[in-house]
């Protein structure tokens, strides 16, 4: 049995092995590996921090929520991304044969592999009582510790937002192969680790955060890096409006709380040879031709033209190209390109979804790719703190709050786009903060950002899958049957727990 292995059920029968197999010809059993290997834990907590991170900017996962949100369109059968831009929304495929399903697998795979090599770490430190060197033998018992805590935060934070249920693996040892925690349940397990790995950086002065190739992240960023991202997941409870004025004021102050503490300038990592870039932003700036590779939806022009003359559909008639936009914000011509060649857009699989846009706002030319030495990856912008907050106010029907938020002189949409002031009413706030998570906060927002924005305020399209369901391969293994989620004639679907599994048809814009 390999010692890292992609499925959870394969992965809970690991933690009962009598022995690991390592690449060399010994094996060990894990007492043997634990005394032997002195940077064993080391070396799980920097295979477990590199993997959440990656993942947290999936390409395989975040391209598909971005064409959910109407924030991308595509009608190539490459990771079946035809299929989720498709309008109307079909119902998701969760056969473990699909070729779109690699999504599922990936962020569920990844995320409970990371969690449990995190786990294996702590049972190694707080019930064996080891000390954790690394290859150069140095004690980083205390930074392993803080590690392994910040990845399961993120990690069943991150599951709970994506998927309808799962299970917390927080034992080694566990042996149950049910499905029994909720969505609610990942988040809060998710936030309560978050929590705690905040009280060990305090007590940490001389943190050491090393586990990213070629980059060692700061203490004082780490602090702002948890903050941030439990505000994101706290935010990404809700599956629909009602549901998110129902967690309340003391939710949405925790929230608050939350951003208050987070970034105040973006965060962002430089590309090192074998090290993080943002698969995702790379999917989706790519350039086939003078044509996007994975291109902006029309909703995107359609929200910043100041004429409201875009359609929120494609022209069915092959004789109209849409001319550029005519927009007051600044930033829009910096962002996106305009271009009238329609790539690998194919008329056949729907005219609705073409577009003559193109991102070039992180992707330079001459690179096409984030995976380059040397290239800037935007993993949490501080625009994202600034509308977490703004957001949180709303719900707290604290307007005038909301407004001077998104009306300070630093705000992006004021000191770039040059916009006016928002005025400080509910609906012009919603519409505000819809603009800025379409254009600001695009792509370098990660896997489910802005997805769960739309998600949580009525916006997405109806038919659409509000929340992936466990993959098929995991169901099949334990016996339970296969279920899944979306499709415009399944609009309004509710999930185990009674929440909202598929969009009603009351989104920006109305299905066809």
């Amino acid at each position: 049995m390999k010692i890292y292995n992609f499925y959870l059920i394969l992965l809970l029968a690991f933690i009962s092995c009598e022995s690991i197999y390592f690449d060399d010809p010994s094996t060990l059993t894990n007492d043997e590996a634990i005394e032997k290997i002195k940077s064993l834990g080391y070396v799980l907590t920097t295979s477990s921090v590199q993997t959440t991170f990656m993942t947290t900017t999936s390409n395989a996962g975040g391209s598909h929520f971005s064409l959910w949100a109407d924030q991308s369109t595509n009608t190539n059968g490459s990771q079946s991304w035809w299929d989720f831009a498709n309008e109307p929304r079909m119902r998701l495929n969760n056969n473990s044969a699909y070729r779109g399903n690699a999504a599922v697998r990936e962020l569920y795979s990844n995320f409970y592999q990371a969690n449990l090599d995190a786990s294996k770490v702590l049972d190694m430190i707080e019930n064996q009582d080891v000390r954790i060197f690394d290859e150069a033998g140095n004690d980083r018992t205390e930074d392993c510790l803080i590690g392994a805590y910040y990845v399961k935060g993120i990690s069943q934070g991150y599951l709970g937002v994506i998927f309808d249920r799962g299970i917390i693996v927080d034992e080694v040892n566990l042996t149950s192969r049910e499905f029994p925690h909720s969505y609610k349940d990942l988040i809060e397990n998710g936030i309560s680790h978050l929590e705690y790995t905040l009280q060990l950086i305090e007590d940490s002065p001389n943190l050491n955060f090393d586990f990213l190739s070629g980059v060692t992240i700061s203490r004082d960023d780490i602090k702002k890096l948890v903050n941030s991202m439990a505000a994101r997941i706290l935010s990404s409870v809700a599956r629909d409006k009602q549901e998110a004025a129902e967690l309340g004021d003391s939710h949405w102050n925790r929230v608050l709380a939350y951003a208050n503490k987070g970034f105040s300038e973006d965060f962002l990592i430089t590309s090192v040879p074998g090290g993080y870039y943002n698969a995702l932003i790379t999917a989706l700036e790519r350039a086939s031709g003078s044509a996007g590779h994975v291109p902006v939806d029309i909703k995107i022009p359609y929200l910043a033209d100041k004429h409201h003359s875009t359609p929120n559909y494609y022209p069915l008639d092959n004789t109209i190209i849409l001319e550029p936009i005519e927009t007051d914000d600044k930033r829009f011509y910096d962002y996106f390109t305009y271009t009238t060649n329609f790539g690998i857009l194919l008329e056949a699989r729907g005219r609705g979804l073409f577009s003559n846009y193109m991102r070039t706002r992180w992707v330079l030319p001459e690179r096409s790719t984030l995976n380059v030495a040397g290239a800037v990856n935007p993993y949490f912008l501080k625009e994202e703190i600034r509308l977490l907050k703004a957001e949180s106010k709303l719900w707290l029907k604290d307007y005038a709050g909301a407004a001077e938020l998104l009306n300070a002189p630093d705000a992006s949409r004021k000191i770039i786009g040059e916009l006016p002031d928002i005025v400080a009413n509910e609906s012009n706030l919603r519409e505000a903060l819809h603009y800025e998570y379409a254009i600001e906060i695009d792509g370098a927002g990660g896997t489910f950002v802005p997805f769960t924005f739309m998600r949580r305020n009525d916006l997405l399209q109806g038919g659409t899958p509000t929340q992936f369901p466990v993959p098929q391969i995991q169901l099949e293994l334990i016996g339970i049957e296969t279920y899944t989620f979306g499709g415009i004639a399944d609009a309004g679907e509710r999930g185990i727990y009674g929440e909202l599994a598929t969009a009603n048809n009351n989104g920006w814009k109305l299905s066809e």
